[in-house]
């Protein structure tokens, strides 16, 4: 069965499988500002220059923007962007998509709350909304989370950005949005031991950030946390055992050549190696495995588990065999 929440069309959520039952008609209590009108109504370089130099604190790690020298010399081609005759019609699509931003993100929101329940860093990110004719998706620091929503229009909109391809498109829709900004912010907290040089660190990496995300959002499936389709998580399921043999078979979980582990970890249509049925992005899948099988026996909290940067306590203990 396909869970997929629906932001404004439910009084109550109940999208997932994990337990998801709460308000959709009160605003987040976190902060949510949205800069997509404001963006749109800058009608020469100058406003839009007294704009961004007036919000640098978000918009100059969004535009990738050293300085205010650095901007000047930018700013032209960053104008550009918003200064052409898609830009009303993209707009329109954003806030028809996305009508009411204090809304959008309560999943996201119940997810820091639960997160701060049992840790000894308190969250607070604030989130800041723009469209920028796909500059950028998304940006993050301690404080902060910028969004270029014009990323997350559905599948069927006619705007797409045009450096993506289509199977890492899929996983920008509205769907997505609140797994999308709480990996990216959470992964700042997730720690590595970054002197090792093996795939199996780097599995169970990832393997954390995918469990903490899916255990906060009560209202996000977990193949829209993997970024997986329906079809694609049944056949990395259903070919379990398969997959972690090939693993062993190949030695692979402690090859320390960034090609070979490339081949496991990154963005790819599939997996060919394993079989060209299997998506790409297969070990950050594994590693999710490992680290639930671990966690299923552990006293850790959630924090704690991503502060574990030993990922021999976490593999030699999970107890994780498919086979």
């Amino acid at each position: 069965m396909r869970f997929i929440c629906l932001f404004f069309t439910l009084i109550f959520l109940s999208c997932s499988d994990k337990g998801c039952n709460y308000n959709t008609s009160s605003p987040v209590n976190i902060s949510v500002d949205s800069y997509v009108d404001a963006i749109s109504n800058l009608e020469d370089i100058e406003m839009f220059s007294d704009f961004v130099l007036s919000n640098k604190k978000q918009l100059f790690p969004f535009f990738e923007v050293q300085d205010s020298m650095d901007f000047i010399i930018k700013r032209e081609d960053l104008f550009s962007l918003i200064d052409n005759i898609y830009f009303d019609s993209l707009h329109l699509d954003v806030r028809k998509t996305f009508p009411s931003p204090q809304y959008l993100f309560q999943d996201f929101d119940n997810a820091i709350r639960k997160y701060n329940t049992n840790s000894n860093i308190k969250l607070s990110p604030k989130i800041t909304l723009l469209i920028t004719g796909f500059f950028n998706d998304i940006i993050v620091d301690s404080k902060n989370i910028i969004i270029g929503l014009d990323y997350f229009l559905d599948r069927s909109n006619k705007f797409k950005p045009t450096d993506l391809p289509v199977y890492i498109l899929d996983r920008y829709t509205p769907n997505h949005l609140n797994s999308i900004a709480l990996s990216s912010y959470i992964s700042q907290y997730n720690l590595i031991n970054e002197v090792d040089k093996t795939l199996i660190n780097e599995i169970i990496s990832f393997g954390k950030l995918y469990y903490v995300v899916s255990e906060l959002l009560d209202c996000t499936s977990d193949n829209v946390v993997l970024g997986y389709s329906d079809e694609e998580l049944s056949i990395l399921e259903d070919n379990e055992a398969f997959i972690y043999s090939f693993f062993l078979q190949n030695e692979l979980l402690f090859e320390e050549s960034n090609l070979i582990k490339q081949k496991y970890l990154s963005e790819r249509p599939s997996t060919f190696e394993i079989d060209k049925s299997v998506p790409g992005r297969v070990g950050r899948w594994l590693g999710w495995k490992i680290v639930s099988s671990y966690m299923s026996n552990s006293t850790y909290s959630l924090e704690e588990l991503l502060r574990e940067d030993d990922y021999k306590n976490i593999f030699y203990n999970s107890n994780y065999n498919p086979i």
